[in-house]
């Protein structure tokens, strides 16, 4: 009898050890960028109202940007990059940016500085559609889609008075690419509702490929300081 007791409490201990090193696979080494990768899971409620809250501020952006002249807006940014192997940003800027509204859905940001994000988040274009097209139908939701040869797990959080999405970019053995995080203006700040949806504060950090900056991520920020044109 005690010989099977042992026996019995030995299975149990290594089918527990397969669970808990099954989660750990599911969250890849993190390296040096802060956004933490969740394990794949559905949504909360809160999230989810989270998400239907950003899908909808989004929405109310591309509609907008759909009604302009292109090229005649313009927003202020500040941007900030850190290359592999720095601690600090090693530039820091202000710049002007326009909108290009000339695809439906695809728009822009164009400016004469060659390191900040171009492409606009909208409910229909980039890796909001697909969550935002989830949140539409009222079911359940996942927090990975595919895309591609490679995964979007995506965080739904308040951030600083903000909504914000961190997107964590995956490859199929579920090794971490890049994080994203984006805190977006939607009816929980005090802006008009004419700047929901913009881009608040946007960072990438993107997985160093030299073998000496192994597990570091260089970071590309975006801050949106203003409307330079009245919209």
């Amino acid at each position: 009898m005690k010989l099977t007791s042992v026996v019995a409490i030995a299975m149990l201990m290594s089918v527990s050890c397969k669970m808990e090193q099954s989660k750990t696979d599911d969250k890849p080494d993190q390296g040096n960028q802060p956004i933490v990768v969740s394990t794949e899971r559905n949504f909360t409620d809160s999230e989810v109202a989270i998400g239907k809250r950003i899908c909808a501020a989004l929405k109310n952006k591309r509609e907008l940007f759909e009604t302009i002249t292109n090229m005649q807006e313009q927003f202020r940014f500040r941007g900030e990059s850190r290359d592999c192997g720095q601690v600090n940003p090693s530039t820091i800027v202000e710049f002007p940016a326009s909108i290009s509204n000339t695809s439906t859905t695809d728009f822009e940001y164009v400016s004469t500085r060659v390191n900040f994000f171009r492409d606009v988040i909208t409910d229909q274009s980039g890796v909001m559609k697909p969550f935002c097209d989830a949140f539409a139908k009222n079911g359940a939701v996942s927090n990975q889609i595919a895309s591609g040869n490679n995964f979007l797990r995506l965080n739904l959080l308040i951030s600083e008075g903000y909504d914000r999405i961190e997107v964590a970019k995956l490859n199929k053995d579920k090794s971490l690419v890049s994080t994203e995080a984006v805190s977006i203006i939607t009816s929980t700040t005090q802006a008009g509702k004419k700047f929901f949806g913009v881009e608040k504060d946007r960072i990438r950090y993107s997985l160093c490929s030299s073998a000496t900056n192994a597990k570091q991520f260089s970071s590309v920020r975006q801050i949106w300081l203003s409307a330079i044109t009245p919209f």
